[in-house]
């Protein structure tokens, strides 16, 4: 075999490696961050927490963490919102009214994504609460 050949094969196969590895690589990732964005009702019941805001304390802690002021001209700490089948339930002190027998499915929306899907004005993200 030529050495122009040998160079295009090895080139080539490289090419395929590194595309192999990326594939991979990004499958993982993915599978990892909707597992750490979703809470299912098997997950919130292994919890042995009485209502929904221990339950996210426990298995997710860090989707109730406020992270101080989102501004300089507003010094109060934010906390993240709370949508309910659709609709605006108030901030994250509203998930100890919730008991989880009657939850399917909770998600977490970081501040971007919680734009896009329910508006403007969510720095801390939403938790979106599924129920029966």
């Amino acid at each position: 075999m030529s050495l122009r050949k040998c160079t295009f094969t090895f080139r080539a196969l490289a090419l395929v490696l590194t595309l192999a590895g990326c594939a991979s690589a990004g499958s993982s990732q993915a599978g990892s961050r909707s597992s750490t964005v979703v809470l299912t009702r098997e997950q919130l019941t292994s919890s042995s927490s009485d209502n929904l805001y221990d339950a996210i304390q426990k298995l997710r802690p860090e989707w109730l963490t406020s992270r101080g002021p989102t501004s300089s001209t507003n010094s109060t700490p934010t906390s993240v919102d709370v949508y309910m089948n659709g609709s605006m339930l108030g901030k994250a002190e509203a998930l100890r009214e919730l008991r989880l027998f009657d939850v399917t499915e909770v998600r977490y929306w970081d501040a971007g994504r919680a734009s896009a899907r329910f508006g403007m004005g969510h720095p801390r993200g939403v938790i979106e609460v599924t129920r029966k």
